[in-house]
C-alpha cells in the first residue's frame, strides 16, 4: 500500500498533504538551502512512518513524480532502520535491509529533495513499503487456493 504526499514549495516554505495508506507518517523540514551553483532550492526533509500494515517491512520505496522537475539529492538519504539507500534514478530511493521493521514499529527517513528556484512548486511522494518476501508468498498461496477452491 502506497501513502501519496504532495509537498507545496514557496517561498522557503513546504506544506505536506499526506494521502490516506497503511501507515502514519510525520512529516519534518528544515530550512531550505539555497543552491546557487545550480539556481534551485535544496529541501531537507524527514518523514516519521509506523508500521500499521500487519507486515513486516524488509524495505521501503520513496518516489517523486516523473512529472515535475524535482528530484532526490544523491546520498543525502539516511534510515533509522535500513541500511541501505539505493538511487534506481533521480527520483527514487529505496532503502533496504539488514534491519526489519516490525508491526507497530516505528522508522525515520531523512533525504533532501532539489526543487527548480523561483517560482512555486508542487510536488509528490509516494511511500511504499516493502514487505518481507515470505509474506508475499504466503498471500499469493492464499489466493491461489481461493481460486481453486470457487473453480471446483
Amino acid at each position: 500500500m502506497s501513502k501519496y504526499i504532495t509537498l507545496l514549495a514557496l517561498a522557503g516554505m513546504v506544506v505536506f498533504f499526506s494521502g490516506i495508506g497503511a501507515a502514519q507518517a510525520t512529516f519534518g523540514h528544515l530550512v531550505p538551502e539555497m543552491d546557487t551553483s545550480t539556481n534551485s532550492i535544496i529541501i531537507p526533509s524527514n518523514i516519521t512512518t509506523t508500521n500499521n500494515s500487519g507486515f513486516t517491512w524488509t524495505g521501503y520505496l520513496l518516489e517523486l513524480d516523473l512529472a515535475g522537475s524535482a528530484t532526490f539529492v544523491y546520498g543525502s538519504a539516511q534510515s533509522t532502520d535500513f541500511q541501505s539507500a539505493i538511487y534506481p534514478d533521480a527520483w527514487t530511493i529505496e532503502f533496504q535491509e539488514p534491519e526489519a521493521v516490525l508491526h507497530g514499529e516505528e522508522v525515520t527517513f531523512e533525504f533532501k529533495v532539489e526543487i527548480p528556484a523561483g517560482y512555486p512548486y508542487t510536488f509528490t511522494l509516494t511511500q511504499t513499503p516493502i514487505p518481507e518476501p515470505a509474506t508475499v508468498v504466503l498471500l499469493g498461496l492464499g489466493t491461489l487456493a481461493l481460486l481453486t477452491r470457487t473453480k471446483k
